[in-house]
């Protein structure tokens, strides 16, 4: 789809997605670019959606960043994580554009799988404090490697946290800087690329203000509702659309060679 021809469908896609994305948000905490890109997927091209998103991922996490108790602390910790996580965010950025929309699609929906079994199967897994700065590179590379390609590196964040043991506030406010701090190389490299175009901004504010009153919304809805259902049945949706998205890049893979 062209955004230049078809600017109002854009305009809806964007809106739904990222109004849908910020009321899961607001209900379980979790969610908002996995659930807006799995859903704009079905109707743009994986890069396009990678792009849509760059905007309204940045500015969802500085405003959790926003919220932390002491930043500098976080700097301070999470350092090695950081840099080995900005480090190759910024060089696999800048090759999401030159992989295609079929590859791209591959990683995002083996990611989004990743996330599924993380939430459905928990992670156990503890450290040792020895070896904090060990597992801080390890998984910061490896949120790079899958980062810059399908911009989500929330999964070996997660994993960090769980394996670390940290607090509820804590896991906030860590992931809140670690996937803000990661959102500064993938904007240089897609913008480089032109996986970001500069007409794409005005979507990227629009699904900005739209996440945040979905967000709000679902917020109001967190008691209302049975929360570990709409959980579930989220997973499941992501399950079933990672795989659809599987088959659809493999197919697409054989018949283009």
């Amino acid at each position: 789809m062209d955004i230049s021809s078809n600017s109002n469908e854009v305009a809806l896609i964007v809106s739904f997605a990222f109004f849908v994305a910020g009321v899961v948000k607001g209900v379980i905490g979790i969610g908002l670019p996995t659930t807006a890109i799995t859903i704009m997927t079905f109707f743009v091209s994986p890069l396009m959606a990678l792009g849509l998103n760059l905007i309204p991922m940045t500015v969802a996490n500085i405003w959790q960043l926003s919220k932390a108790d002491n930043p500098r602390e976080l700097v301070k910790n999470y350092k090695y994580f950081a840099t080995s996580l900005v480090v190759c965010i910024l060089i696999t950025s800048f090759y999401a554009n030159q992989i295609g929309d079929d590859v791209v699609r591959l990683i995002f929906a083996i990611a989004v799988l990743l996330f599924v079994c993380l939430h459905v199967f928990g992670f156990n897994f503890k450290m040792k404090p020895n070896h904090d700065n060990f597992w801080q590179g390890g998984l910061g590379a490896l949120g790079g490697l899958i980062g810059g390609a399908a911009s989500i590196w929330a999964v070996p964040v997660t994993m960090y946290l769980l394996m670390k043991n940290v607090k509820p506030k804590q896991f906030v406010d860590v992931s809140g800087f670690l996937i803000t701090i990661g959102c500064i190389p993938v904007s240089i490299g897609y913008i480089a690329t032109g996986v970001f175009q500069p007409n794409m901004f005005i979507y990227g504010a629009l699904g900005s203000v739209v996440a945040v009153i979905g967000f709000q919304i679902g917020e109001k809805l967190r008691n209302k509702v049975n929360a570990k259902t709409f959980k579930n049945l989220l997973l499941i949706f992501f399950s079933i659309s990672a795989i659809n998205m599987i088959i659809r890049s493999l197919l697409e893979y054989n018949v283009l060679n």
